[in-house]
């Protein structure tokens, strides 16, 4: 009985890893059109706190971006690279953003390797 709880935990577990990932896959719309999506963490910002970057994940695979050409409202990220999935992430220094309390929109832009232009956006909130 203890053997078939164990199991039933473990596949549970694979079965969600697997949901979540597929779930962060880009879709193509009705018109053919492919939706990225981006996720800001922290997605709060306290200014006042010791973090100093955030991290852009993205559903954007990491081998067809230039990532030369990506930034987060226009900055320069400190890294970009490729998550577990192949997907692209940026990180980007806090206080190069020049962040004020509220609601903010961040957005990833840049190119594709194919030439094609990219702008996904996020809001987040920055609190003092």
């Amino acid at each position: 009985m203890k053997n078939l709880v164990k199991l039933s935990i473990v596949l549970l577990l694979i079965g969600s890893f697997v949901g979540l990932a597929w779930a962060n896959k880009a879709h193509k719309d009705y018109d053919g059109t492919t939706d990225y999506c981006i996720m800001i963490s922290p997605n709060t910002v306290v200014l006042s706190s010791p973090c100093e970057v955030i991290s852009v994940h993205s559903n954007i695979p990491y081998d067809i971006v230039d990532a030369l050409t990506i930034t987060l409202n226009s900055i320069d990220p400190i890294s970009t690279g490729a998550d577990d999935c192949g997907d692209l992430v940026v990180k980007v220094l806090i206080d190069d953003l020049d962040l004020e309390a509220g609601q903010v929109t961040l957005t990833l832009s840049g190119l594709l390797n194919d030439g094609t232009e990219i702008a996904v956006d996020e809001t987040i909130t920055v609190k003092e």
